[in-house]
């Protein structure tokens, strides 16, 4: 059973390339995204760092709600959009930095404010090494 949200909970896109010296523990998130276990951001930041690769943190926040009949459903609503948000973004990891629960009228709901963040071996944010070629699979997705 997948953990709960929790602020500084971070998904990683499946299928991201990350050096050979960085091993990560996931678990399994959503279809496509999986949590990062054993890490914080400034942790991964640092080990990233270390060999070579960046840890992107793009500054505009994503915010979210998402309305449930009990709060791992609210989540889970809030959770889709921000993921959706770092989708558009172009990025393959985000991090999520404030999580508010309440309930109204019965129904609980779950807001989150996260950021995107981006894992490359490039300095230069979406460097064209890291880009899929026009008219391939990847570009296909959405």
């Amino acid at each position: 059973m997948r953990q709960a949200i929790r602020l500084g909970t971070m998904l990683i896109a499946d299928g991201t390339r990350t050096p050979q010296s960085v091993l990560l523990a996931t678990e399994r998130y959503s279809p496509g995204w999986s949590s990062i276990a054993e890490f914080t951001s400034a942790q991964l930041d640092r080990k990233l760092e270390k060999a070579g690769w960046t840890f992107f943190y793009m500054a505009g926040e994503i915010r979210a709600s998402g309305y449930g009949f009990d709060e791992r459903s609210g989540a889970d609503r809030a959770m889709a959009h921000v993921v959706h948000a770092a989708k558009r973004q172009k990025c393959n990891c985000l991090e999520i930095t404030e999580i508010r629960r309440r309930s109204h009228l019965g129904l609980s709901y779950t807001s989150l404010v996260a950021h995107a963040r981006h894992i490359q071996q490039s300095r230069r944010f979406q460097d064209a090494s890291d880009i899929p070629a026009a008219g391939s699979p990847a570009d296909r997705q959405e």
